[in-house]
């Protein structure tokens, strides 16, 4: 070290190792994109070609295919056409369901119809290879679920001619859309009680790679049957996050304890999700063959052998999508704080000059980089009141998070005149990080495969070099590069994820995955100036959030999800345009061809909606008729029958003051103790043609005041309303349906029955 003042104006070499991170951010999800489709395949090869033209076949006309709808009744005998014709001889099982949704007030009901066949012995053990093959109404559901179900088909030709100790049981399951109500039936079976290990194939998106994103604890065998997947991608951490988010899937009805569960799906392509672009068109094959060989490789290796019954619990992750690691987690605990350890005796161990400087610096660094990147989100969500800024064009934000990152970085070893000396710089940045990676196993015990893997190279490098001292910079190297090819992809799936709707974690993580690599950034830097460094990148960080606020936040080929639903209320005889919730800004497109106003719609509404006033049309209504009241002992039952008068939907409101107790619909009775959710209101949710007619006996306490009204709130998608064509007409091509898609709402007040 030396006290010299550092050249003015020499090139700061420490710019490369930035623009190194900086690009391995930027395109990490290159490594993860799945292979070219195979053109020539052996017979016990997944064909993804033959698999998309048996999908194409059962979709037919791509017309959207909702729970217990007419378009469902075609699909599904498309559907067993294509089983029949691999060989397998389906039963499809027919079942009124209802759930109550633990994360809403709402007991959703509907009648499904399953598809069920097998491969393999006739009776024990088995896995389950599941997906589902409904739509919302708004979407074709080719992806969503038809990669599931072009997936397990393949798998099924496939296995039909295999020799396997355990059976495999393929459930196509009905209702998951509305509420997972096929999986809940299916719980109900008695195969269930034989099922051991559970595959689902899924699509949150319409391309990309086919991640495993959820598990069980503990999940030994699931991560030893994952781990003949080839190209296999997955982190332990994805699956302890997804496990705190309220998102579903079949899993959540199927899942039970002892379950060895593999969760597949894709990502990449929100845009499509649940809108009509979720068609064919945008279907990848490449997708598919992804899929499918990692799903045939996991099912193969759970179905060749018994129930390994490992009770451990691991972490584990994908490096690049080339190579998968796993451990016990309490394994790599103790990796981590081993490392921990070493990380800091090498650091006491280089020198006393500017030591407390140097260590204070990659903390003082990850708090810049998220106090900025706070800064930064806030502005353009200000300026951008309402809208999803990154959404059409992610990569502009995906910049600004990491340069702000990077400059935090620098800016602190600048302001804090940290020494120059690489070996001291790299241990503290290593120190910081294996201390941020135990301290977070004991929140998030997955993530710590994240740290461990560099962390351990690091302690091992320093190991040696007590007899070889170049050893040190060589392990810090090379953990370094482990740790971006590790952290810069998991960073990637983030995104897919969760969008950039927490820019400051962005940049924080990025700022933690840049801590090994602090001391190949100071040997670079040699005796440089940081100052043209951090110019450089806050520049680059300014600009690109410059155009992320002029991007658009919507395009074509991403467009902004909006409905626009005629709505009648039957009471007054008012009827109106809705175009989704007044906090986004309504397409000009739009309010120039309408008078828009925000309003609280209907009853339980938290957040304002725009309406336009509309001519009065005929609107599917539903009703309850046949109303009756009995009262015995402490109890009131109000029992009913459920009119549909042509609506696909009803959903009876009920106050939260009537204290309702149970409801049994069609002979199936729900608690609704067993509901989540906030709000004034609960309520009673039926889908479908098995609605119309059901007998309803509502149980609530006798001597209950209730409320001056009840509501039954009436969707149709599709229905004729005249009045919101010309609005319908006016669309912007920047604005897609998605879910229900255009319908015809009805509000229908109901005097609450005594």
């Amino acid at each position: 070290m030396t006290d010299k003042p550092p050249p003015r104006f020499a090139f700061p070499l420490g710019l490369l190792v930035l623009a190194v991170l900086f690009l391995s951010f930027m395109f990490a999800g290159a490594l993860l994109q799945p292979p070219p489709v195979r053109t020539a395949h052996a017979a016990d090869q997944f064909d993804a070609t033959a698999a998309r033209e048996r999908l194409a076949r059962v979709l037919g006309d791509e017309t959207p295919h909702p729970v217990d709808s007419a378009a469902q009744d075609i699909v599904r005998e498309r559907l067993l056409t294509e089983i029949r014709a691999i060989g397998y001889e389906p039963e499809v099982r027919e079942r009124f369901t209802c759930r109550a949704n633990p994360r809403s007030p709402t007991i959703e009901c509907g009648l499904v119809r399953n598809i069920i066949f097998s491969a393999g012995p006739e009776e024990g053990p088995a896995i389950l290879a599941a997906t589902h093959y409904d739509s919302v109404p708004a979407a074709p559901g080719a992806s969503d679920a038809g990669i599931g179900i072009a997936t397990w088909l393949e798998i099924a030709r496939i296995l039909r001619s295999e020799e396997m100790r355990r059976r495999v049981i393929f459930l196509i399951s009905d209702g998951e859309e509305q509420a997972l109500l096929g999986a809940v039936a299916f719980a109900q079976d008695t195969e269930m009680a034989d099922v051991e290990a559970l595959l689902n194939a899924e699509a949150r998106g319409t391309r990309g790679p086919a991640i495993f994103f959820e598990s069980n604890q503990p999940n030994a065998d699931a991560v030893a049957a994952f781990t003949h997947a080839p190209r296999g991608i997955a982190n332990s951490v994805m699956a302890d996050i997804y496990a705190l988010l309220p998102n579903s899937t079949d899993v959540t009805a199927l899942t039970r304890e002892n379950l060895d569960i593999v969760n597949l799906a894709l990502l990449d392509g929100l845009a499509n999700y649940h809108t009509p672009q979720d068609s064919l068109a945008s279907f990848d094959t490449r997708s598919l063959q992804h899929m499918g060989d990692i799903a045939l490789a996991t099912t193969r290796s759970f179905a060749a052998g018994p129930d390994r019954g490992d009770a451990s619990a691991y972490v584990y992750t994908d490096i690049a999508s080339y190579a998968f690691i796993s451990a016990p987690s309490l394994a790599a605990q103790i990796a981590l704080g081993v490392s921990l350890l070493i990380a800091f005796v090498a650091f006491w161990r280089v020198g006393k000059p500017g030591r407390w400087r140097t260590l204070a610096a990659p903390l003082l660094a990850l708090v810049v980089a998220g106090l900025l990147a706070t800064a930064f989100g806030f502005a353009l969500g200000t300026m951008r009141a309402g809208e999803t800024y990154w959404f059409a064009h992610p990569e502009a934000t995906r910049v600004w998070c990491v340069l702000l990152a990077l400059v935090s970085i620098i800016a602190t070893l600048m302001i804090l005149r940290v020494p120059r000396n690489a070996a001291l710089v790299g241990a503290a940045g290593m120190l910081w990080f294996a201390l941020l990676g135990f301290a977070g196993s004991f929140f998030l015990p997955g993530v710590s495969i994240l740290y461990a893997a560099p962390a351990s190279l690091f302690a091992l490098g320093a190991l040696i070099a007590l007899v070889w001292k170049p050893a040190q910079q060589i392990g810090a190297t090379l953990a370094a590069f482990l740790a971006i090819l590790i952290w810069a992809p998991s960073l990637y799936l983030i995104e897919l994820g969760l969008g950039f709707e927490y820019p400051f974690a962005t940049a924080l993580l990025v700022a933690i995955a840049s801590l090994p690599a602090l001391g190949a950034l100071a040997q670079a830097q040699v005796e440089t100036r940081w100052r043209g460094s951090a110019f450089v990148l806050g520049a680059g960080a300014v600009a690109a959030a410059a155009t992320a606020f002029l991007l658009p936040a919507a395009t074509s080929q991403t467009p902004a999800a909006l409905n626009l639903n005629y709505f009648v209320n039957t009471e007054t005889n008012e009827a109106r345009i809705l175009a989704g919730v007044a906090a986004r800004p309504l397409p000009p497109e739009l309010a120039s061809v309408a008078d828009f106003a925000p309003v609280m719609l209907l009853p339980g509404d938290r957040v304002e909606t725009w309406a336009a006033p509309a001519a009065l049309a005929t609107a599917p209504a539903p009703t309850l008729t046949d109303v009756t009241v009995t009262i015995e002992g402490e109890l009131r039952t109000i029992t009913a029958r459920l009119v549909m008068n042509g609506a696909y939907r009803a959903t009876l409101r009920i106050p939260r003051t009537a204290q309702p107790l149970t409801v049994t619909l069609n002979g199936v009775q729900t608690r609704f103790a067993e509901t989540g959710g906030e709000g004034d209101f609960q309520n009673l949710a039926c889908q479908g043609r098995a609605c119309d007619g059901a007998v309803l006996e509502l149980v609530v306490p006798a001597d209950e005041e209730g409320a001056t009204e009840w509501f039954i709130i009436g969707q149709t998608p599709g229905a004729p309303a005249p009045p919101a064509a010309p609005l319908r007409a006016a669309r912007p091509t920047t604005t897609t349906p998605i879910q229900f898609g255009n319908a015809t709402v009805t509000l229908t007040p109901l005097q609450p029955p005594r």
